[in-house]
């Protein structure tokens, strides 16, 4: 499960145990300002190692959904700089742009073909499949 999806399913589970709870109070639970948790809920924010890993543990995630999450970060990183127009097809450039180290490149790359969300048909052309 994605950690978004993890985010929505335990508000929804506190707001069913109390009607009451808001979305500030869960995001002064997980020590994310209201308005960034929102952002990271509709997608249009990511997360960055050191927040994934701290809301993964206040949610009570496993190391393995932690490390899950933290790819699935790159990966979305990696899917952004890939639909851009002035994309260079470089594990290099890409880290370099992205911020994400170049071993995590590599890892949200194979993830991405795995899932077949990006294709490399060529070494200088790639697709970006949503």
């Amino acid at each position: 499960m994605e950690l978004r999806d993890r985010l929505r399913a335990e508000f929804a589970r506190r707001v069913e145990r109390n009607p009451r709870y808001s979305q500030r109070a869960f995001a002064r639970f997980l020590s994310l300002h209201h308005t960034t948790l929102m952002r990271v809920l509709d997608g249009s924010r990511g997360l960055s190692p050191w927040m994934v890993h701290r809301v993964c543990e206040r949610i009570g995630c496993s190391p393995v959904e932690v490390r899950d999450s933290r790819l699935a970060e790159d990966a979305r990183k990696v899917l952004h700089l890939a639909s851009a127009p002035d994309f260079r097809p470089d594990c290099r450039w890409i880290a370099m742009k992205s911020g994400v180290d170049l071993d995590n490149v590599n890892r949200a790359l194979h993830l991405l073909i795995y899932e077949r969300r990006l294709v490399m048909s060529s070494p200088t052309k790639w697709t970006v499949h949503l």
